[in-house]
């Protein structure tokens, strides 16, 4: 078989063509968008929380093993 130019080329007679049609895709609304930055704001909420906790019991413990100048200090009358 030869191919001539400007001819389309013949595909043979016992032959199928198969067309892969893609899934359609869900469209993303408004409301998709704002479920989803609330989302991440509660996530970053949630993490300062745990974050700012163990920074005040890393403070207690720090303050409990060294008081504050004041606190030894004899009082002055």
């Amino acid at each position: 078989m030869t191919i001539q130019q400007g001819q389309p080329q013949q595909a043979p007679p016992n032959s199928f063509i198969v067309t892969v049609v893609q899934t359609p895709t869900k469209q993303t609304t408004l409301m998709d968008v704002v479920v989803g930055s609330l989302g991440v704001a509660g996530a970053l909420v949630l993490l300062a929380l745990v974050l700012g906790a163990i920074l005040s019991l890393l403070m207690m413990m720090w303050n409990r093993r060294h008081p504050p100048e004041e606190s030894r200090l004899p009082p002055v009358a």
